[in-house]
């Protein structure tokens, strides 16, 4: 498997790419993750649909709203399969910095 992680900071709400979507047929296998907020208390989720409406509703691994140094950390056991030509994708709720990390492969 591989590791991902990146900080990511904002003023507002914000959806972002974590692991852009790797073909036709393929999907991204998530093991793990960990969100820890830097600064300010941000409201964070992880989602392996890439495209959401806000941070709620299908695909969402983990969301939370966390104070500097909280976070989660998450073992899926069982896997956690993405759609067909999934994006793992990231998103931010207010103001402040966090650190995403997922553990994942891709396949088909």
């Amino acid at each position: 498997g591989r590791s991902y992680g990146t900080l990511c900071t904002t003023g507002v709400a914000v959806l972002g790419t974590l692991i852009a979507a790797a073909g036709a047929g393929t999907r991204q296998y998530v093991s793990g993750l960990s969100v820890v907020v830097a600064s300010g208390t941000v409201d964070c989720a992880i989602t392996n649909v890439g495209t959401i409406a806000g941070p709620n509703g299908a695909g969402v691994l983990t969301r939370g709203q966390f104070t500097p140094g909280g976070g989660i950390n998450k073992d899926f056991i069982p896997i956690q399969a993405s759609g067909t030509n999934g994006t793992l994708a990231f998103w931010l709720g207010g103001a402040g910095t966090a650190y995403f990390t997922v553990q994942y492969w891709q396949g088909v």
